[in-house]
């Protein structure tokens, strides 16, 4: 006997990399309807594999990466069969399939029998050059057209949406506090590479990046010398020379990609959050799931005039020049030794878990 229904879902990134929107989401989802998480990885063999997740979460590892396969040499017409043979037990257990689509590059959902298709819209395109965004734009109409709900993770995503498929809905990123619970926060230690001179610690935690805005935070170190930045992750080769000169600076510590524990240490140890993301289009249609993570364990926050965050002017001070978030970082740092203020912010992350947008989602799908 089949079972009602089930989740298909698809983003490209793999199940058991860093957490992020399509993990959390998912599995706030999953306490509701059975999800089938299609990994875009394959293991050393290249065989499409079927593992736990985690309770009500079904992981397939490889059927995206040979989407991918087959399309980079022009055989496109094997994704279907491909599809269909190695996912078959899918329709043969559930009555309808959910397919929800979290990108616009390979949309497996093309050769994957489904009932309902949600686009779940959550990033602009980075590549800014002309053809590449002409073709990024073409492939989101398509979906957008396709699409019998839309979710939108920003305001500039869900008005973009809305121009094509009325059906919208606005789901924010959201904080997940079972990360930084009081057993994790307790068995994380000091890192080695903190900073030995005695001040208050403003911290940075994220890829940088090109949407990494170098120069804002110059201004905001020189100004502020009795505090410690901390530029924590993974530095990409576009912004190197500019990193290498920000941690030439004597109170500038940049560790590179740091650990789960250490990332729970800097952000339980800090004093306030930054998000310094270069204003513009692009950056105005990010969320930042730092956001609610600084939040949730009560820090003050500092960041540039990108529209989520200057939607948010209680959560976060913001700066539009390199003057104005330097005292963004000031009032940030003053905000920082108020406790009723850290106490708003824990409360509205309290009302801004992937719990929370599980219920907002689960919501929209149980109508189809």
């Amino acid at each position: 006997m089949q079972d009602d229904r089930c989740i298909v879902y698809y983003h490209g990134n793999d199940w058991d990399g860093v957490r992020a929107r399509q993990r959390y989401l998912m599995e706030a989802l999953s306490r509701h309807i059975p999800v089938v998480y299609l990994d875009k990885n394959w293991d050393s063999d290249k065989k499409v594999k079927p593992f736990a997740g985690s309770e009500n979460v079904t992981v397939v590892r490889g059927v995206g990466r040979w989407i991918m396969h087959f399309a980079s040499r022009k055989l496109d017409f094997l994704c279907a069969p491909f599809c269909w043979w190695h996912l078959r037990w899918i329709r043969a257990k559930y009555r309808k399939i959910i397919f929800i689509c979290a990108e616009n590059a390979v949309r497996p959902y093309r050769y994957i029998s489904h009932d309902h298709l949600i686009f779940d819209c959550i990033d602009p395109c980075f590549n800014r050059e002309p053809e590449a965004l002409a073709a990024y734009e073409q492939r989101e109409h398509t979906i957008l057209k396709d699409a019998g709900l839309v979710f939108a993770s920003a305001d500039t995503l869900r008005d973009a949406c809305k121009r094509h498929n009325a059906n919208v809905t606005l789901i924010n990123n959201a904080c997940a506090p079972e990360d930084y619970s009081a057993d994790l926060l307790e068995a994380a230690t000091i890192p080695a590479w903190w900073p030995t001179r005695p001040g208050k610690v403003a911290a940075y935690l994220g890829s940088l990046d090109w949407r990494f805005d170098t120069e804002v935070l110059l201004r905001s170190i020189q100004d502020h010398p009795e505090v410690n930045f901390i530029l924590a992750g993974k530095v990409l080769k576009v912004v190197a020379d500019k990193i290498d000169a920000l941690e030439a600076l004597p109170n500038v510590t940049v560790p590179g990609l740091i650990s789960v524990e250490d990332g729970r240490y800097l952000l339980s140890k800090c004093d306030i959050g930054l998000i310094p993301f270069t204003p513009g289009e692009m950056n105005d249609a990010i969320n930042p799931v730092k956001m609610y993570a600084y939040a949730y364990l009560g820090k003050a926050m500092a960041g540039t005039a990108v529209h989520e965050l200057t939607t948010r002017p209680d959560v976060v001070s913001t700066g539009s020049t390199p003057a104005d978030f330097s005292a963004a970082v000031a009032k940030a740092l003053q905000r920082s030794d108020d406790p009723a203020h850290g106490e708003m912010l824990k409360e509205f992350a309290r009302e801004n878990t992937w719990d929370n947008r599980g219920e907002q989602a689960w919501e929209q799908i149980s109508r189809l």
